[in-house]
């Protein structure tokens, strides 16, 4: 079966993320890499005087944009907190960090182009990265090519590890953990042994995760049911949700696009069926993902998967500040937000693990630095990082539920914690109306 999972997350089981311009402290710098002015500035960065540059690839613009707002506010705001207690010292010089981005526009072949044009134009000494397999893959890739350390986060760990990397290091969590979410979640809802109806695209993605899907819920004393492919785009789900009925399947689990989930979740709510619970992959991880679910709580009720929370039992390797003060953190640094998504704990931990790294080696030497990587082990907000011999860090992830309020705002409930020792559920898991 693990095989099998394996397969599923390297075709692209998951989410994606992060965009908008940077804030600057005083003792630190950024700049974008888009032509600007700012940009043209940091051109001649260089770990040669007294400045470690960094450089940030991540989706600034296209279709992973709207998950995008806060990245490079948010690690400017954890390079600041290195910066402003005095640097790290590398190769017998205290160093601060300057970080440089470059957007991926969504798309592969532009995060290989960024990455490139950050290494051979802003002379970048190690690189970091997020944001789905589209820009983590590439962006390894090209630091290979080249030779320069990359550190990512949040990608699924094995549709990360494509490849042997020598220089490439990442953290993340991997499908078992992420389908044990949804089981806690069927568990919870009551229906242990039910059926569950498996919802799957008519690509390859969707053949291997009917086939991964169904042999982990059956695993678990579940009866899988594969109700009929849907093709992405598709606007009638109507032979589909008929299938489900007709099996009175208990739960309905899937990987879905959000446009995707919201026309299919729509049309079940008319239907006049419904499972009793719903677990949906990468469609419902952000608020204005369940809104556009539908209007007035459409979707309240929905279950996910959750990287990171305020309420996480983990401490800032750098600043000693708890997950509760990292959120605080984020809704006071990024415009717009009365929540900290998961995004920000993973943001702020790429940072942590680039400190780490960096104060344990000593040196920018990559050879020096991956030796380090092989063997090290310390704690971030994010969990314990301890990468594997495939050069990936495994990270828990616990159980959400959607709950909208009469006042026209959501709560992400945790609903299980299975995963997370320390890590105490907000709410109780409350059935569809």
């Amino acid at each position: 079966m693990k095989k099998r999972l394996a397969q599923l997350a390297a075709v692209g089981m998951c989410v994606a993320m992060i965009g908008t311009l940077a804030a600057c402290g005083d003792s630190s710098s950024s700049s974008s890499d888009d032509g600007s002015a700012a940009a043209e500035s940091s051109s001649s960065s260089s770990s040669s005087g007294d400045v470690i540059t960094v450089g940030v690839v991540y989706p600034a613009t296209g279709a992973l944009a709207a998950f995008g707002d806060g990245t490079e506010e948010f690690y400017q705001y954890a390079v600041d907190q290195i910066n402003e207690a005095g640097g790290i010292e590398v190769d017998g010089t205290t160093k601060t960090i300057e970080l440089v981005f470059a957007d991926s526009e969504s798309d592969a072949t532009k995060a290989s182009e960024a990455a490139n044009n950050l290494i051979s134009s802003k002379n970048v000494d190690i690189m970091l990265t997020a944001k789905t397999a589209d820009t983590t893959v590439p962006v390894a890739a090209a630091c290979e090519r080249a030779g320069i350390i990359c550190l990512s986060v949040d990608t699924p760990d094995e549709a990360w590890a494509t490849s042997d990397y020598t220089y490439s290091y990442h953290a993340g969590y991997n499908t078992e953990n992420e389908l044990s979410c949804f089981a806690d979640a069927w568990d919870l809802a009551g229906i242990s042994g039910g059926t569950v109806g498996v919802m799957h695209a008519t690509d390859t993605e969707g053949q291997t995760m009917i086939d991964a899907i169904s042999e982990y819920a059956e695993s678990r004393g579940y009866t899988a049911y594969d109700p009929g492919a849907y093709t992405s785009g598709a606007t009638d789900y109507t032979s589909i949700i008929n299938n489900l009925k007709s099996e009175d399947c208990d739960a309905v689990v899937g990987v879905m696009l959000t446009s995707d989930f919201g026309t299919f979740f729509s049309q079940l709510k008319s239907s006049g069926y419904m499972p009793t619970v719903v677990t949906v992959a990468k469609a419902t991880l952000f608020t204005a993902d369940v809104d556009s679910a539908g209007a007035d709580g459409l979707a309240s009720g929905l279950c996910s998967e959750v990287w990171w929370t305020a309420g996480h039992p983990f401490t800032s390797s750098i600043s000693g500040q708890t997950c509760a003060e990292i959120a605080e953190a984020w809704i006071e640094t990024v415009d717009g937000y009365d929540y900290a998504p998961a995004t920000a704990g993973y943001d702020y931990a790429n940072v942590e693990i680039l400190y780490n790294v960096l104060k344990e080696a000593g040196t920018l030497d990559a050879d020096a630095i991956a030796a380090v990587c092989d063997e090290i082990e310390f704690d971030t907000i994010i969990g314990t990082i301890n990468y594997n011999e495939s050069h990936y860090s495994v990270q828990n992830l616990c159980t959400g539920q959607w709950i909208y309020n009469e006042d026209g705002t959501w709560t992400q409930n945790i609903i299980a914690a299975t995963q997370v020792d320390g890590l105490e559920p907000t709410g109780e898991f409350v059935p569809f109306e």
